[in-house]
């Protein structure tokens, strides 16, 4: 008894010191986050860590509860009850706007229902176009330096070129998808490409790329394997200031793991079922566990940092192991080792910012382009494209003139993060503890 009644007595002290806080009873009145306020009160541990913990401490004792206490804390939990309703009705409208629970359709499906064309063509020998050959849209042949091996495409008659508003599906003489071109999949809510755009902003300005000797920025996100001198699996570490605050480092992960994740959970319903599945099926075999940051390793959800408020997925899948961010980005022709069939990618920003800049007259093309080159097919670069592509085969991207800005996201298999991954298994021992080793070591 005499321990009921000092556990009373304390509840009942803390309560008081509560109603008494005047920077507590404020996040109260303006329905604000209440977990920061309630860790001041750390020291013992039988006390409220967050506001449904005190919810609940409060429904349990409410004898002990201070009037003014209790009528703050009911138009709290209504504020946030509303608050809660109104962001589960955003996630929604996103979700439908974009499609993110449909499930995807296989080739034959989106022709029919005409998201795309069905177009059969095979891969022809592409032996006479090297790897590390510049690609250039006829007509831009001055963006080539003197001296420089390059490719100006379309070669001739044969090629195919889908044009800025086509969405059409490439599938060869056996029905396989060999190439897959759709638009406009986020045209309901302009604002979400906005917002992706000024974290791929974010990211290039802050982050250090990958492939240096390319044209334009590449971002890598997720987990890869170290430099090519020392192979380590691990989470990617590119921010440029390593002064950056923990807090601030961490945010920065959160909305570039959020807009990331979006692009995959858009990605798997848009494009063909035959393309989606076999691309969970790899990750399934593989084992790699989905995309983290430091700080965390959870395995679901992201956040969406979004200028009127955060929207938290609580659940939604993550995307895979490993992301990329672009601007500007061209490749010449190569090709890449994936343990999975496909890579697929999101356009989200093609942009003449610049006209004068640009001089896009006569036949000259922004350039950009994404060009398969077995296929024979070069893709024009246009905003908010979701695409699959087979990077085994000879592919690239075509020379940009000046005064064009292009970003993108895209979701990668690499071959040699998995193998790193698979060393790092057979040292650890198990996948989550790895995760968790990795992911909260320097938190």
């Amino acid at each position: 008894m005499a321990h009921k009644s000092k556990d009373a007595t304390q509840l009942g002290q803390y309560f008081l010191h509560l109603a008494g806080n005047a920077s507590f009873m404020h996040a109260l009145s303006a329905g604000a986050d209440l977990d920061r306020d309630l860790l001041a009160f750390k020291n013992d541990m039988g006390l409220a860590r967050t506001s449904d913990h005190l919810q609940l401490l409060t429904a349990k004792n409410s004898a002990l509860v201070p009037g003014s206490l209790k009528t703050a804390l009911r138009k709290y939990f209504l504020l946030r009850r509303k608050a809660k309703n109104a962001a589960r009705c955003k996630k929604r409208t996103i979700a439908k706007a974009l499609g993110l629970l449909a499930t995807p359709l296989t080739a034959q499906s989106l022709a029919a229902t005409g998201a795309a064309r069905l177009v059969t063509r095979d891969r022809s020998d592409d032996s006479s176009y090297k790897r590390g050959t510049l690609l250039v849209d006829c007509g831009n042949e001055d963006l080539v330096d003197s001296g420089a091996m390059a490719l100006s495409v379309p070669a001739d008659g044969s090629w195919y070129v889908v044009e800025p508003d086509e969405s059409i599906i490439f599938v060869d003489s056996k029905g396989s998808v060999a190439l897959a071109v759709l638009r406009s999949k986020c045209s309901q809510r302009p604002d979400l490409l906005t917002y992706v755009n000024s974290v791929i902003d974010e990211a290039v300005n802050d982050r250090r790329g990958v492939r240096p000797t390319h044209v334009g920025e590449l971002i890598q996100f997720g987990w890869n394997a170290g430099p090519r001198h020392a192979r380590v699996f691990g989470l990617v570490n590119n921010l440029a200031n390593k002064r950056l605050p923990m807090t601030e480092r961490q945010e920065k992960d959160s909305r570039a793991l959020g807009i990331l994740t979006l692009s995959w959970n858009l990605l798997v319903p848009s494009l063909p079922a035959e393309v989606s599945m076999a691309c969970i099926q790899a990750m399934d075999e593989a084992g790699l566990p989905p995309m983290a940051v430091r700080g965390d390793s959870t395995d679901s959800g992201y956040t969406l940092d979004l200028p009127n408020g955060p929207l938290c997925f609580s659940t939604a899948a993550r995307a895979p192991s490993e992301g990329y961010m672009s601007q500007n980005y061209a490749s010449p022709i190569h090709t890449d080792q994936l343990y999975a069939p496909y890579a697929m990618n999101w356009v989200t920003l093609h942009d003449i910012v610049d006209p004068d800049q640009s001089q896009l007259h006569g036949d000259r093309s922004s350039g950009g382009n994404y060009v398969d080159v077995s296929l024979r097919v070069v893709v024009k670069c246009a905003t908010d494209t979701v695409m699959s592509m087979q990077p085994k085969f000879k592919h690239g991207t075509t020379l940009a003139r000046e005064g064009v800005c292009r970003q993108g996201t895209a979701i990668n298999f690499s071959q040699h993060i998995k193998k790193a991954f698979n060393e790092a298994l057979a040292i650890e021992g198990g996948v989550k503890a790895m995760v968790i080793q990795l992911a909260e070591e320097k938190k």
